[in-house]
């Protein structure tokens, strides 16, 4: 197999960095904001900043010695956490019921005793009582016949009190979403077509209510229900904006929830608010049992519930509620300031003793485990040196190394700062916010690093006791230096870049700017790409060739040129959506010469079915640029850099050590999607794709020698001269306007842009 590796020139974008950097440099440190770095480091997790709350939530931490506890579906009962094992991979596995003391930190159990002496009842959602008995929801597969549903309820000792068909009632073709029951001794069966059925302590049928409209049920989904200290039983419904066909309104990924009281008696629902964002669970806010003001917890009747979502956990009140809505109520802590992954939360709850218990689940990232929180004045609660990370659209992987971070380091603390867009995080930066490490993903991290706003990590990397530069894949390095500044070092990565035949190459490097112009005009009928729209191939031409189009010695712009001209004309064949393709259709364009290359995303894997498609002597060309060395891109996951102006850096840098050797599950471990960029952890894998005859040495080889030449990608978003382009080139696809006209429009504002920013 003969992969011919093109080289790639980088790629600049104009950001209104000098302001930012300017405004960072004006504005308050990390240091100032942060920890007293003269004080005493204690365990638990760090509140430096305690002038933002009265309150912070103190976590401990702990684990059930049982590899099969089911953290996903724990629940206390007094001081006792209650839940049933998980099953083993053997048929028909014995279930137990087991109680774990938070107390005294014992585990009891006792085996499931199923009706008729059977072991092969699948089992479904469950709810604990006050003296412990269960009720649980189950499936059962007889040897002949349809499906069968069960309500059981199981004593103390694991037998079985009753056990009452409800299959007529709840049906075999729809999932049960949920089990809770009353201090009433009363049951709630929610079903994922929008119904909750209600039964008496004994297993009789009470009645029915619908959660959800008819014409949209299947997008309605019950996070959660608990009782409140009136009594009362409520619960949080969240329904995706979504049409009867099942397709996204306008409104796309909008989730909104409605709060509700059930009422059992009338059989009814009850709405307390709605429009509510997309919550994950609730809790009770408090309870009539505890005096919080003799405990020092101050939060027995502040809140009639407790609100949570992957970011923090919130008060709410019913009054306020009804006054206000669509607010989710008063934040009170976020997770990550207690050292939780909130992606992973499966429940909270409020203890007898006012604390609150969160169960957490994550078997990727090696987190299962019992936080209990304690409700603490923000001063009396340790502190450490804060640590700041900005991202934007951070999500589970970032939280979890963050937790992992933070549990094990009694010197500093990070908080993620999560932003909505590259937008959000460079206007808050600019504002007030101060920063120590900042996610590179989707940034343009060659602009920022020639402003000078990253800090080399090539001393620390020399000086690290952990790491050295011969650790990594060869290039990779390379690949995140710009200026002799090493920004950041992703843990794993793919290359994009564009395949095919050699044989179609004039240069014998790659595909100059000037060459696929001139092809086009030679051979109008002939698709140089296939599958990328229009949006996307403009930006890639930009990426690859925008000093071509700005002088940036001299600040102007030439967006009016004839090659600008003939670049948008060129555009235009790509349409505004994706059009459904694939190997065959690639494979036909080719034999019949209406395509010549394709961008491939280079998973492991992928080279090796693109030679299937161009032949042996297929080659990695990469994006069109002005000299013909060929572009590639390379997405780096995990790359974080320390922000030059951050006063923490040392305290930074064990950050990026941590997350570069991070160990993951065995679960992950297995799976090849992106290049680890330690060779071990890439050896490793390789090994294990390599014998399943996933991927050849070949094909990393080959990946591999694009990495020295790539650069890493950056999204168009804060990109003012490509948004600029976008904005303006679609009135010539649509026909709307004339090309000349177009680009004059381009010109005039990308001009204006670059005079009142700077180059």
């Amino acid at each position: 197999m003969n992969f011919r590796i093109g080289q790639s020139v980088g790629l600049l974008l104009t950001l209104c960095t000098v302001l930012f950097l300017t405004a960072c440099g004006q504005g308050a440190s990390a240091g100032e904001n942060g920890a007293d770095k003269d004080a005493q480091a204690g365990e638990g997790p760090a509140f430096s900043d305690t002038s933002r709350r009265e309150w912070v939530y103190v976590p401990e931490v702990f684990t059930v010695e049982d590899e099969r506890a089911d953290y996903g579906r724990m629940q206390p009962v007094g001081d006792t956490l209650c839940y049933v094992s998980l099953g083993e991979e053997a048929v028909n596995s014995v279930r137990n019921i087991c109680r774990y003391s938070l107390t005294g930190r014992e585990l009891k159990s006792v085996p499931v005793n199923w009706p008729e002496g059977g072991n092969d009842w699948d089992v479904g959602y469950r709810f604990f009582t006050k003296d412990q008995s269960l009720y649980m929801t189950a499936n059962v597969y007889p040897a002949s016949g349809s499906m069968k549903r069960f309500l059981c309820r199981f004593d103390w000792e694991g037998n079985c009190l009753f056990s009452e068909d409800i299959t007529e009632k709840a049906g075999s073709n729809v999932s049960i979403h949920g089990l809770t029951v009353d201090s009433q001794g009363r049951l709630y069966i929610f079903l994922d077509n929008g119904e909750l059925l209600l039964y008496t302590g004994d297993g009789a049928y009470h009645g029915s209510v619908s959660y959800g409209s008819p014409e949209n049920r299947m997008t309605v989904r019950i996070e959660g229900a608990c009782e409140g200290a009136d009594g009362k039983l409520y619960v949080c419904i969240s329904q995706a904006r979504m049409n009867v066909a099942g397709e996204n309104t306008e409104e796309t990924d909008s989730v909104l929830c409605t709060l509700a009281e059930i009422d059992f008696e009338n059989a009814r629902l009850l709405k307390i608010a709605e429009n509510l964002p997309d919550i994950r669970g609730l809790c009770a806010g408090s309870r009539p049992d505890i005096d919080s003001a003799e405990a020092g917890d101050g939060s027995g009747d502040r809140y009639d519930l407790l609100l949570y979502d992957d970011a923090a956990v919130y008060g709410y009140r019913f009054d306020a509620g009804k006054s206000d809505s669509g607010s989710v109520g008063e934040e009170l802590f976020t997770w990550l300031d207690s050292d939780v992954n909130g992606y992973c939360v499966t429940n909270l709850y409020l203890l007898e003793d006012g604390r609150l218990c969160a169960t957490v689940e994550d078997w990727v990232n090696d987190d299962r485990a019992i936080v209990t929180l304690q409700r603490t004045r923000a001063e009396e609660a340790p502190r450490r040196e804060e640590l700041v990370l900005a991202t934007v659209n951070g999500g589970s992987d970032l939280a979890a190394m963050a937790v992992k971070f933070n549990r094990g380091n009694g010197r500093c603390h990070l908080t993620v700062k999560n932003y909505e867009s590259l937008t959000d995080l460079y206007n808050s930066i600019l504002v007030k916010d101060p920063v120590d490490l900042i996610d590179l993903s989707g940034l343009n991290v060659r602009e920022l690093a020639k402003r000078g706003f990253f800090e080399d990590l090539t001393p620390y990397v020399a000086q690290s006791e952990l790491l050295s530069p011969s650790d990594f894949v060869d290039g990779i390095l390379d690949a995140y230096t710009f200026g002799g500044t090493l920004a950041g070092i992703p843990s794993e990565t793919s290359v994009r870049t564009v395949v095919g035949n050699p044989a179609e190459l004039q240069n014998k490097e790659g595909l100059s700017l000037e060459e696929l112009l001139a092809a086009e005009s030679r051979y109008p009928q002939t698709k140089t790409f296939d599958g990328v729209t229009n949006e996307e191939m403009m930006q890639y031409l930009m990426m690859f060739n925008e000093d071509t189009f700005i002088d940036r010695d001299t600040g102007t712009c030439h967006f009016d040129s004839e090659e600008f001209k003939a670049l948008l004309e060129y555009v235009d064949q790509f349409p505004d959506k994706p059009a459904n393709s694939g190997e065959e259709a690639l494979k036909t364009g080719l034999s019949n010469g209406e395509i010549r290359f394709a961008v491939a995303e280079l998973y492991p894997g992928a080279l090796r079915d693109y030679q299937k498609i161009f032949g042996e002597n297929i080659a990695c060309i990469g994006f069109p640029t002005a000299d013909g060395s060929g572009g590639h891109l390379v997405f780096g996951s995990g790359a974080y850099a320390i922000a030059a102006v951050s006063e923490n850096k040392e305290s930074a840098w064990s950050f990026l050590e941590e997350s570069l050797l991070q160990e993951k599950s065995d679960l992950y471990a297995s799976i090849f999607i992106n290049y680890p960029t330690l060779k071990k952890e890439l050896d490793k894998k390789a090994d294990i794709a390599i014998e399943r005859n996933e991927v050849t040495p070949e094909e990393i080889r080959a990946v591999m020698e694009l990495l020295p030449d790539a650069t890493p990608f950056f999204s168009a978003e804060n990109d003012e001269i490509l948004q600029i382009i976008n904005e303006e080139a679609p009135a010539y696809y649509r026909g709307q306007k004339g090309a000349d006209d177009v680009v004059s429009v381009i010109q005039n504002r990308a001009q204006l842009y670059m005079d009142e920013n700077g180059r």
